[in-house]
């Protein structure tokens, strides 16, 4: 079982969102069997990914970078998935999950109706605060995590939103509201096939 890793780490944003997933995601993923093939950085452009996303093995592809309605961006905001600019063959039987802003609104759906199984994103900004940075990566990744451990995508979103509502918890009681705000915000625009089927199967998984 093979994961399709996809991020870009130029700016500060990025950049943190790399170094946390490198230590906190792939890890948990590798420990549960999968492996990892990575486009990160340099290599998180189109022109390296596209071959990898080919591959019938790759079940699942996830990963940090800018994104706009329709595009979903790598390195220095190079696009990797653009709509009308890839191949079904890319997205057939696969999960995907991209940590950007506003993909889900269109290039999440334009997936699913190509043959991805089920997507996981966010239909429009995803607001970072990065004095407590971790808490929101963390959030995000939960979604990875999820999968990983064989849930379906319907029980993915139930973990990830009650991972969610602890952590926003957790940082009211620290008195951290502005991170409260932002966190709830970006909570009720996460998007995925619980949400609407435009966004895929509900029972679909990656084992």
């Amino acid at each position: 079982m093979k994961i399709l890793a996809i991020d870009s780490s130029y700016d500060e944003i990025t950049q943190a969102s790399y170094v946390y997933r490198n230590r906190h995601v792939y890890p948990y993923l590798e420990s549960k069997g999968f492996e990892i093939i990575r486009c990160q950085g340099k290599s998180a452009r189109r022109v390296y990914v596209q071959p990898e996303a080919c591959r019938d093995d790759i079940v699942y592809m996830t990963g940090v970078g800018h994104g706009v309605y329709t595009t979903y961006m790598g390195e220095y905001c190079n696009p990797i998935f653009d709509i009308g600019k890839y191949q079904a063959k890319e997205l057939n039987n696969k999960v995907a999950h991209f940590f950007s802003c506003q993909t889900a609104a269109e290039l999440g759906t334009d997936f699913v109706n190509n043959g991805c199984l089920a997507y996981f994103g966010y239909d429009e900004d995803f607001i970072v605060l990065m004095h407590v940075s971790d808490a929101f990566f963390d959030c995000d990744s939960e979604i990875d995590r999820a999968f990983a451990d064989g849930l379906t995508a319907e029980e993915v979103y139930d973990r990830v939103i009650d991972y969610y509502n602890a952590k926003i918890l957790e940082l009211k009681e620290g008195k951290h509201y502005d991170a409260v705000v932002a966190l709830e915000y970006n909570r009720d625009h996460l998007c995925a096939p619980s949400v609407n089927a435009k966004w895929g199967d509900k029972k679909a998984r990656i084992v």
